[in-house]
């Protein structure tokens, strides 16, 4: 209240009853506030209650809890909630609750309102007695109790309603018509078979260029030229040639445009028709001409679909006679010939009263369609509908009438969800003609090696049987593999030696198993076959290489005679006559053939495609002529690059395969050493030794998804292939023969020397002397069944290989010295402590392997410059550089600030700047500015920079 405002006069107020009362009353002077003493009244009344002593320790319930216009601050801890106490509090320490505490006694109303004693000149008193009270108790902070009734109901629960619910509007969808996006049309989706028929005119023929343009009801086909790789090609007189195209998807083709390079009497073409092909769906448009295009001409046909003979395909179906076998699912299968592919048939047979594909049964379809001619393959599947769907397919044979043709499709397998993969199609291979058992004649050793998987659960106890096949249609009967010891356990290799009869040249084998016994999966990794030749076959390898031979010999003698230069035909004469001695010592009949057969898969009916038996190819066979003649071995050394991404490291068993351009192939090994393989962002070596592959061509990688987050991120694999001494033997006369080239077309050469060919003078030609081929094979994806596509196994192809020399030549080129300079920055925690690598890249496409930068001093602190002298392959004038690190141990970031190369000149390209009438020089800098960080936790998050040459320099002696 202000200071002027003094009209309260506090006097103490008793009650005969309880004796004084602790509040004040104030005396009102009617003079100053006249008609507000109603609303003065009521203000006096909440200060009097505000300042009672005995209701000053009381909580006020509309101040602490209740009601959110008056208080929307949170509810107090100590208040009771349903939601915090089950049952109400004692009222002895909790007193909020109880109405006393709540509601003043009305008494306090009655001495309010009694006039005062000893205040009689103030009539302010009177009004206050004159003013009718209630007879019951109040709220400190509500105004009435009908107030305060209204207050709480907002905290009362509400009655249940027996009306019935509101049904909720729900508003419709909008309907929006969806954007139809047509897919780009693929340019290599389809290939097409043009036949152009050239008329029976007399100079119908032409050799000028013909183009094509196709028009369909989906796409075009742009102008394409119809041409041949010979030089001298054209189209002659009333003859038919045939040009594959490859395009998009056209659909119904409806016009062509023929267009031809004329203008001359000789390049006039008399055009009968044009037939075209679609490869996949063999439908065939004719587009009829029988006119001359001449003076380039361009002529549009329009085409009609032929009408292609329809011909009976009588398609049987075997359903295995195992317990669940049958199925009540709908068949479909789809053909695919020479002439193009069908559509799905539904196999449903009408006329039958019974259904189709029960255990053990065999059922038959005559199905009416266009000549595909011969087949290839086929496609069957099922829709997986009604219980216990899967259906055990153990062959199927389709036969066609003109011509009578029989094509078999074995399978032998379940095909549902809970099989291997859980994929409901197949695709089965043809075969014209089934190998026939042979149980008489004459019979050979069979040594059989087989060589069971390094994974997780790959041994079995099933019962495992061979069925080796030649490639005269002769095959041995299913020969069962088992001897005294416990066969077929993870990582083992047993050998089985077996009495059959001969079939010849090993073409493939069939591999297989019971299933019987639980866990009988069986992961087989390869099986290798020595067949012992029997007399009569090496006699006849004898006579055919002696008749090879002699061929050799008159085509030897021929070119002697016409030799012009005697004394080189002396030379070869002697020579020739030592090769022909030496080949008639090594002409020994064969000892045995030696037959490799890769699988790297399942033989189980829950992993894979669910086959327990297989047909296996044979990749690689050789011909031995002793028993101590051993397969020729070299050394492997196997890096393998873990990508840098998050999770990308791997604690499952990794495995590698390698596969030359020779069809041969190395054994499936394991990746492991004492060491914590394959984490993030690290390089793993590993050496081996195997048979010598050649040329490498791709290799198959693979983990076998075991132990928790097994995925991996596999970033490249390089492959170091040590050369054997004949390969260094036969490299380095290719050198000689070639370096001979060179300086005999250059004319540098002497004429003595043209004249002799000694030894001696050979030995004179400086040859670098091979030391390994290294081969590269990216990958960048995941190994993971949880990432990407789910694969865990990739088979990657060679993209680059190189040669490398002795003493660090690489690619033919001699090395050089290189001064690197790295200078980091000087910004906080710049420096690194992790391993830290450079790549240098040249103009012309030459690079340098990667050269680790590290000379047992605390290298790349902050705001350090050191410098590094590496030799290693001339590359050239710098172009740019690839810097990185390996992100190990803590805080591996590191603030790259330049890099500097010094390259120091060779003498022949010094002699180069000299003849050039310029000043020898020593070295040659490039500078290379970075300002970056390469961290996995800053700026970009990479760990590899490719830096890019801003200055370089010549510096002389």
């Amino acid at each position: 209240m202000n200071r002027e405002r003094k009209y309260i006069s506090r006097t103490r107020i008793t009650d005969s009853e309880n004796g004084t009362v602790p509040t004040c009353v104030g005396k009102i002077n009617p003079k100053l506030y006249g008609d507000g003493l109603q609303n003065l009244c009521r203000k006096t009344q909440d200060n009097l209650s505000r300042l009672s002593t005995n209701m000053a320790d009381r909580l006020e319930p509309c101040l602490q809890y209740g009601i959110k216009h008056w208080h929307p601050n949170d509810r107090p801890k100590s208040a009771y909630s349903a939601k915090t106490y089950a049952t109400p509090p004692d009222p002895k320490i909790v007193r909020w609750h109880d109405t006393n505490t709540m509601f003043a006694d009305s008494r306090i109303l009655d001495n309010v309102r009694r006039p005062v004693t000893d205040i009689s000149e103030d009539n302010e008193s009177d009004s206050l007695s004159m003013t009718p009270g209630p007879k019951t108790t109040f709220c400190y902070i509500c105004s009435t109790l009908e107030e305060h009734q209204r207050h709480l109901l907002q905290y009362r629960p509400k009655r249940p309603v027996s009306a019935k619910p509101r049904i909720e509007y729900v508003a419709p969808k909008p309907r929006l018509k969806k954007k139809i996006e047509e897919a780009e049309p693929n340019i290599g989706d389809c290939l097409y078979r043009v036949d152009i028929y050239t008329g029976d005119k007399v100079n119908a023929g032409t050799s000028g260029e013909v183009f094509i343009t196709m028009k369909g009801s989906r796409d075009v086909l742009y102008k394409t030229r119809l041409a041949k790789k010979t030089s001298n090609f054209s189209f002659m007189r009333n003859t038919k040639e045939s040009f594959f195209l490859k395009g998009p998807r056209l659909g119904n083709l409806e016009i062509i445009t023929i267009e031809h390079e004329g203008g001359k009497k000789n390049l006039r073409w008399y055009l009968d028709r044009v037939e075209i092909t679609d490869m996949k769906s063999g439908m065939i448009w004719v587009f009829k001409c029988q006119d001359w295009l001449d003076n380039s001409d361009s002529r549009d046909l329009i085409g009609k679909e032929k009408e292609q003979p329809i011909i009976d395909y009588d398609i049987t179906v075997y359903t295995g006679n195992k317990s669940f076998g049958g199925t009540d699912a709908n068949i479909s299968l789809t053909m695919y010939g020479a002439n193009g592919q069908s559509q799905k048939i539904l196999l449903v047979d009408s006329s039958k009263g019974q259904t189709c594909f029960e255990k053990g049964s065999v059922d038959r379809f005559r199905i009416p369609q266009r000549d595909l001619r011969e087949l290839k393959k086929i496609r069957i599947e099922h829709d997986g509908k009604g219980v216990a769907s899967g259906w055990h397919l153990e062959k199927i044979t389709i036969t066609t009438n003109a011509p009578k043709q029989i094509y078999y499709f074995l399978y032998g397998g379940f095909i549902g969800k809970d099989v291997g993969k859980g994929h409901l199609y197949r695709e089965i291979f043809a075969k014209k003609s089934l190998p026939k058992e042979v149980t008489t004649g004459p019979k050979t050793t069979y040594l059989v090696t087989v060589q069971t998987g390094d994974v997780k659960y790959a041994g079995t106890d099933a019962n495992v049987f061979i069925q080796i096949c030649g490639k005269d249609g002769k095959a041995t009967r299913k020969i069962k593999l088992d001897d005294a010891r416990n066969n077929f356990e993870r990582g083992a290799t047993e050998q089985f030696k077996l009495e059959a009869p001969d079939v010849g040249t090993i073409s493939h084998i069939i591999v297989g198993h019971d299933n019987f016994g639980p866990g009988a999966g069986w992961f087989l990794d390869e099986v290798k076959i020595k067949r012992y030749i029997l007399k009569k076959e090496a006699n006849k390898y004898v006579k055919k290489e002696e008749k090879k031979r002699e061929k050799k010999e008159q085509a030897l003698r021929k070119s002697r005679e016409n030799s012009p230069d005697q004394k080189r035909k002396k030379r070869r004469d002697e020579d020739s006559e030592e090769e022909e001695e030496d080949n008639r010592r090594k002409l020994v009949p064969p000892l045995y053939e030696e037959c490799v057969f890769p699988c790297n898969e399942w033989l189980a009916n829950d992993e894979g495609d669910g086959l327990v038996e297989k047909e296996l190819k044979c990749a690689s066979s050789m011909l031995r002529f002793s028993e101590d003649e051993q397969e020729e071995k070299v050394h492997y050394t196997v890096i393998v690059h873990t990508g840098n991404v998050k999770f990308a490291g791997t604690d499952a068993d990794v495995f590698i395969q390698m596969f030359g351009e020779n069809g041969r192939c190395s054994r499936r090994t394991k990746l492991d050493d004492s060491k914590n393989n394959f984490e993030k962002g690290m390089e793993d070596i590993f050496e081996l030794d195997d048979i010598n592959l050649g040329t490498l061509s791709h290799i198959v990688i693979g983990h076998d998804d075991s132990g928790m987050g097994a995925g991996w991120f596999l970033d490249d694999v390089i492959i170091r292939k040590h050369l054997s001494q004949k390969e260094i033997k036969a490299h380095k006369q290719k050198e000689k023969k070639k370096i001979k080239d060179q300086m005999k077309a250059k004319g540098k050469q002497k004429k003595k020397k043209q004249e002799s060919d000694t030894e001696d003078e050979d030995d004179e030609v400086p040859i670098r002397t091979p030391d390994y081929e290294e081969f590269h094979f990216p990958c960048n994806k995941w190994l993971d069944s949880k990432e990407g596509d789910g694969e865990t196994e990739r088979m990657l192809k060679c993209k680059k290989k190189q040669l490398h020399y002795e003493g660090g030549v690489n690619q033919g080129e001699h090395s050089t010295m290189y001064q690197i300079i790295v200078t980091t920055g000087n910004k906080s925690f710049a420096g690194t402590d992790a391993n830290v690598y450079i790549q240098l890249h040249g103009r012309k496409g030459q690079e340098t392997p990667r050269l680790p930068l590290d000379d047992e001093k605390n290298n790349f602190k902050k705001g350090q410059i050191d410098v590094f002298k590496i030799e290693s392959v001339d590359v050239g004038p710098v172009s740019y550089v690839t810097i990185g690190h390996d992100d190990s141990g803590p805080g591996a970031g590191w603030y790259l600030d330049e890099v500097k190369v010094r390259r120091y000149i060779q003498k022949n390209e010094a002699k180069e700047y000299v003849k050039r009438g310029r000043q020898k020089p020593l070295y040659e800098e490039s500078v290379f500015p970075c300002k970056r960080w390469l961290s996995s936790s800053d700026d970009d998050k990479k760990t590899e920079r490719q830096l890019k040459c801003e200055q370089r320099t010549l510096h002389f002696d």
